[in-house]
């Protein structure tokens, strides 16, 4: 199914540029799988919790999961999604993103 395949890089591309625009550095991944680099566990939580409060699965990503200092979200993107839920999670995460405290310990 080729039509989904190119959906998903395009949600993806889509998402992830809408995250960008709202000053939420996505790194340099291009997958379906979207990290947002929080640095400690506490943003990390918080952030995922507020996520799953306005609905969407999202969760944290801890030490040793990943390097001490470099706690995520993961976020997976589907074909599945439209257009409107992904603007809507973007306007969600930029509105939470814009309420946590700086971190100093972000690394990439």
């Amino acid at each position: 199914e080729p039509e989904r395949r190119e959906r998903l890089l395009e949600n993806s591309a889509l998402l992830r540029k809408l995250l960008t625009e709202a000053g939420i550095d996505t790194g340099p991944s291009t997958s379906q799988i979207i990290p947002v680099v929080l640095g400690d566990n506490e943003r990390a939580c918080t952030m995922a919790a507020a996520l799953q409060q306005e609905g969407f699965d999202v969760r944290a990503i801890r030490p040793p999961t990943v390097p001490p200092g470099t706690a995520r979200l993961r976020i997976s993107v589907s074909a599945e999604l439209n257009e409107e839920t992904l603007r809507r999670f973007a306007s969600c995460a930029a509105r939470i993103w814009a309420t946590l405290t700086p971190c100093s310990t972000v690394s990439s």
